[in-house]
């Protein structure tokens, strides 16, 4: 057996890379090995990026959320054409040098913070985890204080819900035979996990289907 080693006092430091709300760092909705790569790391590098919430603003407006609180980043990515073919906005895919199918993609989530200090909640006759309780569709405000991790429901007084932010899709690429994946639903590519536990300092366990992995995260 042969290894090599860096000591700790002069390995280099890993890159930082920035993949900000944009069109073009932006695929909505599915999972695939053709897309081309938003950036291109390597292993033990850092990407800080921005996100969108499911549905985009359509979402926002709908809760009753003014214009002029929306980002430019919001705005742009929202008013780009594109292929919708799921719910979600993905950042990504971030191409890791020398990931290869067989691999496991190990990502460290070192810090989530909040893009804005507002938020909504909602549900849907037929989606989420309770489909037959609500033959309604209805929309809930939230106000977060990003000091203090909490959020004050609108509308109810008195409401204050203590938030841990995490990203509910966290996925490589499939495999190239299988195409374009909806993110509605995980799979073998993990993505729409929907795991609350995946949360600052977590990590998570990937496998890898294609070069690269092609990681792609959001839906926070």
């Amino acid at each position: 057996m042969i290894a090599t080693g860096v000591p700790v006092a002069i390995r280099a430091q890993p890159t930082t890379h920035g993949l900000p709300l944009a069109p073009e760092n932006i695929h909505w909705g599915y999972y695939d090995a053709s897309l081309t790569p938003a950036v291109t790391i390597a292993s033990g590098d850092r990407v800080h990026f921005e996100n969108l919430l499911a549905r985009g603003l359509d979402r926002l407006r709908l809760a009753g959320f003014a214009e002029e609180r929306f980002t430019p980043g919001m705005l742009a990515v929202e008013e780009a054409e594109r292929v919708r073919l799921g719910a979600h906005p993905l950042n990504g895919p971030i191409f890791v040098e020398g990931a290869e199918p067989g691999d496991v993609l190990e990502v460290r989530l070192v810090d989530i913070g909040f893009l804005t200090d507002y938020g909504v909640s909602g549900h849907l006759p037929g989606g989420g985890t309770l489909p037959d309780r609500f033959p309604s569709a209805a929309l809930r405000r939230f106000e977060i204080d990003t000091i203090a991790g909490s959020a004050a429901m609108q509308g109810v007084d008195g409401v204050v819900i203590p938030v841990r932010p995490f990203f509910g899709s966290i996925g490589v690429a499939p495999p190239r035979l299988s195409g374009r994946i909806n993110s509605r639903a995980p799979g073998y590519h993990a993505g729409n996990l929907d795991n609350r536990e995946l949360v600052e300092g977590s990590t998570v366990y990937l496998p890898v289907h294609t070069e690269g992995a092609l990681l792609s995260i959001g839906d926070g």
